[in-house]
C-alpha cells in the first residue's frame, strides 16, 4: 500500500505548489504569485495549506486564502477552499479527504480570534459529494450576466467557411441594433452624477463607500487591506476602477478587468466587483451612471460580463444584460459549473453575531 504523509505546509512548499499548479492547470504561475496569494495576506500570519507527501514529494494539495467578514460590529476570519489539487498518479487515495479532515481539527483547536467562523468554496459536480461527506451545505449556481455587443464573433466561431463570415456580419449588426434600442430606454436619473476613471483601484475611496453603506447580515470586508491585496495578483491586475461621485462624495465604486484574446481576435470585460452591498434608490442610480461610463469605454468590446450578485437586477436588465442560465446565454457563453458551498467551521455553529451565515451567499460570490 503506498504511504502518504498528510502535514502543514512549511517554508520550501512554494515551489512544488507551482508546479503541481502549473501542471494541473496547464498555466504558467511563479513563486511571486504564490506569495500574493498566501504569505501577503494581510488577515493572517500564517498559511493555511495542507499537503500530503509521498517519498519526500509533495503530490497534493489543500489550501485556503483569508478573508475577513463582519456581522454587526464582529469581526472574523473566514477561509476560501481554493487550488485543490493532486497529481494524477496519486489520485483516489483519499487524499482530499485526509488533507480536509487534518484542515478541520487543526483549525477548530485556534483560539476564536485566528479561528475561520467558517469555511466556504465553489464547487463542480466532482467536488461536490466529498463536500458534502464533510459537512458542506450547498447554496446557489453561479449566474453570469452577459452583455453581447458583437455578436459575430460568437457565429463565426461556430460556423466555418463563407456562411460564417456572412453570419458574422448580420449577427453583428442586429446585436447593436438591439443594444441601441435597449440603452434608449434606460431611465436612469444620472446626470446628477460625476464618474472618474482610474488606472488602478483606488483603495481608500472605494473602502470608504464600503464603510458608509455596510451590510448587517454576514459579508466580506472591503477595507483598504482588501483593495490592496485580493486585486495585486501578478498578471491580472485590473484594467480601470470607476468612482461615482454626488456633491463631491464617493456612492459607488467598481472594478473592471479586460482579457484581449488574440486567438480570435477578441475583447472580454468582466466587471469583477461592485460597492457599496448595501443601500437604496441612489445605489442602483450611482451604479447605472457608472455603468454608461464603462460601457461607453468599452464599446468596442466584444461581451461585457459580471458574475457579483450585487449589481442591482435593475441595472443589469436595463443595460441590456442577459444570464447564461437562460436563451440567449445558455446557447452562447459556457457556464461555470460551479456551485457555492459554506460549512461552519464548529458543528451547527450556523450564526455569527446572531446572524446566519448563509446570509453572505451574495457576498461570498464576489470572491469566486
Amino acid at each position: 500500500m503506498t504511504e502518504y504523509t498528510i502535514r502543514p505546509f512549511q517554508p520550501g512548499d512554494e515551489q512544488p505548489f507551482v508546479d503541481i499548479f502549473n501542471e494541473t492547470w496547464s498555466a504558467e504561475r511563479t513563486t511571486d504569485w504564490f506569495d500574493w496569494r498566501y504569505h501577503d495576506n494581510p488577515y493572517i500570519e500564517d498559511v493555511p495549506i495542507h499537503v500530503a507527501e509521498h517519498d519526500g514529494d509533495v503530490v497534493a494539495t489543500r489550501p485556503y486564502k483569508t478573508y475577513l467578514v463582519r456581522a454587526g460590529d464582529t469581526e472574523r476570519l473566514a477561509f476560501l477552499g481554493t487550488d485543490t489539487m493532486t497529481l494524477p498518479d496519486h489520485r483516489r487515495q483519499g487524499l482530499f479527504t485526509r488533507m480536509t479532515e487534518m484542515a478541520l481539527e487543526e483549525y477548530a483547536d485556534r483560539p476564536e480570534p485566528d479561528r475561520p467562523a467558517f469555511l466556504f468554496g465553489h464547487a463542480n459536480q466532482y467536488s461536490m459529494p466529498g463536500y458534502r461527506k464533510m459537512g458542506w451545505e450547498y447554496l446557489s449556481e453561479q449566474v453570469r450576466y452577459n452583455r453581447l455587443q458583437r455578436a459575430g464573433s460568437y457565429v463565426a466561431d461556430r460556423i466555418d467557411g463563407l456562411p460564417g463570415r456572412l453570419g458574422r456580419t448580420a449577427a453583428t449588426a442586429l446585436n447593436r441594433a438591439y443594444l441601441r434600442v435597449t440603452d434608449r430606454r434606460t431611465a436612469f436619473d444620472t446626470d446628477r452624477f460625476t464618474v472618474e476613471r482610474h488606472g488602478a483601484v483606488s483603495s481608500e475611496t472605494i473602502a470608504d463607500v464600503y464603510r458608509a453603506c455596510r451590510p448587517d447580515a454576514v459579508h466580506v470586508v472591503y477595507d483598504e487591506a482588501f483593495y490592496e491585496w485580493h486585486f495585486a495578483e501578478p498578471g491580472n491586475r485590473p484594467d480601470a476602477s470607476y468612482v461615482v461621485r454626488w456633491d463631491g462624495h464617493p456612492l459607488a465604486g467598481l472594478v473592471v478587468h479586460r482579457d484581449d484574446d488574440e486567438r480570435n481576435d477578441t475583447t472580454m470585460v468582466t466587471i469583477s466587483h461592485t460597492v457599496p452591498a448595501a443601500g437604496g434608490p441612489e445605489r442602483v442610480e450611482a451604479i447605472a451612471a457608472a455603468f454608461e461610463r464603462l460601457l461607453a469605454d468599452y464599446a468596442h468590446a466584444d461581451l461585457v460580463r459580471t458574475s457579483t450578485p450585487l449589481v442591482p437586477e435593475a441595472v443589469l436588465r436595463g443595460f441590456g444584460f442577459r444570464p447564461d442560465d437562460r436563451l440567449p446565454m445558455s446557447k452562447l457563453a459556457e457556464r461555470t459549473g460551479l456551485t457555492l458551498g459554506i460549512r461552519p467551521l464548529l458543528d451547527d455553529d450556523w450564526t455569527l453575531n446572531g446572524r446566519p451565515i448563509r446570509s453572505a451567499e451574495p457576498y461570498l460570490w464576489t470572491l469566486a
